[in-house]
This record gives structure tokens, C-alpha cells and sequence, in this order.
């Protein structure tokens, strides 16, 4: 009797089947690979109650210099009159409204081209990305800052806390699109909904209000 061999059975075909497997495999894990050096790559060290990212290396100087600029802006707008309570928070607000809002140049340093070069490979916009973390590092800064404010009652740190990690958890879910593949929405309505956004909040959280635990630890 004959025996008919098929290219299922056939040694040959099953060894470069078997190889074309492990080829696949090998690129699936490159590919593994790069994409998880994009997601702990330019990590910055989070003061948020939100604490979306856990490497502790120190904030890029364009996110201080940056930082700096929108608190001085925001500064412009708050009243003069107010009681240094009253300031401190709506310096705050104004300032969360400035990191959000304002129009952000990043550039590649030279630290930076490889990891470029694999968010090139991957299709993936660096300047983009790059953009949203540097807010994100503004947003810490913004924590550091309330902690250290005496002029603030605890309740007044804890409310606006809660304002600056809303806005990185809204950030961080742009870098995840973002390396998803998925379009960034248009920046200037982006930006115009970021800003009706935290004046909403800032009066629904009632941050003019006393908290009585503050009240009556300044009375004491």
C-alpha cells in the first residue's frame, strides 16, 4: 500500500513551521520588551494621593521651569485682598488651570533618542507622550508645594490633593491611550474642558469652607 505524505506530515514542513513559531514568538517578546521599557521609562517620583507611578527619580528641569511659569501666571489672577488662606487656594486653582491649559514645547534630549527611536518604531508620538508626563511632573510640584504651605488647613490640602490626582489619573489615561495606538482629542477643546472642569470641582469640593477639626485646632 502507498503512502501518500501530506505537508502536515512532512519532517520538513513541521520544522520551519516550528521555527516560524519561535520567530514569531521572539518578535512578540521584543516587542513585550520595548513596550515595557515605554511604560517605566521618564517615571517621576508621585507626592499624590493618586500615586500612578512608583519609580522615585527626581523631576526634569523643564517641569520646574515650567512649573515656576504657570505659578506666576496664576498669581497674576488671584486678588491682592484675600486672606492668605483664601490666596494660597485660589493660587492653587489658578495654577492646576495654567499646568492644563498652557501650551507645552517639548524637546528630544540627547538622553533621550533611543527611547525616541523605540516610540518611532512602535508608531507612537515621543513629543506627544513626553508633553503628558511633564504635566504630570507639574502636578507633583503643585503637591510639594501645598504640603509645605502654612497658610493651608489640613482640609485645604487634603481637597486640593484630590484635585491634582483627578488631573493625573485624566493624564495618565492619555499616555495609556496614547501608547494604545488611540488619537490624542483635540487640544484646544482638551484644554477648555480642563478648565470648566476644575472650576466645577473647586466648588463642589467647597474649599471656603472651614473644616471643624481645623476650626477648632487654631481655637485651641
Amino acid at each position: 500500500m502507498k503512502i501518500h505524505t501530506s505537508m502536515y506530515t512532512d519532517p520538513s514542513f513541521n520544522q520551519a513551521h516550528s521555527a516560524s513559531q519561535k520567530n514569531s514568538l521572539n518578535q512578540y517578546d521584543s516587542f513585550a520588551n520595548q513596550l515595557n521599557k515605554l511604560n517605566k521609562a521618564e517615571e517621576y517620583q508621585p507626592q499624590s494621593a493618586v500615586a500612578l507611578l512608583t519609580k522615585n527619580l527626581p523631576l526634569s528641569e523643564q517641569a520646574k521651569e515650567l512649573y515656576n511659569i504657570a505659578k506666576d501666571k496664576a498669581s497674576e489672577r488671584v486678588d491682592d485682598t484675600l486672606s492668605d488662606r483664601e490666596r494660597s487656594i485660589e493660587t492653587y486653582k489658578e495654577t492646576m488651570i495654567e499646568i492644563m491649559e498652557m501650551p507645552i514645547d517639548v524637546e528630544i534630549l540627547p538622553s533621550e533618542i533611543n527611547e525616541a527611536l523605540i516610540f518611532n518604531n512602535l508608531g507612537i508620538n515621543y513629543l506627544d507622550y513626553k508633553e503628558l508626563k511633564v504635566r504630570m511632573e507639574m502636578l507633583s510640584l503643585t503637591d510639594q508645594d501645598m504640603d509645605e504651605d502654612s497658610a493651608l488647613h489640613r482640609s485645604d490640602k487634603e481637597k486640593l490633593r484630590n484635585m491634582t490626582a483627578d488631573l493625573s489619573a485624566q493624564l495618565q489615561l492619555q499616555i495609556d491611550n496614547l501608547l494604545a495606538g488611540k488619537d490624542r482629542p483635540d487640544e484646544e477643546n482638551q484644554r477648555l474642558n480642563f478648565s470648566n472642569q476644575i472650576n466645577t470641582q473647586f466648588e463642589d469640593l467647597g474649599l471656603n469652607d472651614v473644616d471643624k477639626f481645623d476650626l477648632l485646632k487654631r481655637m485651641v
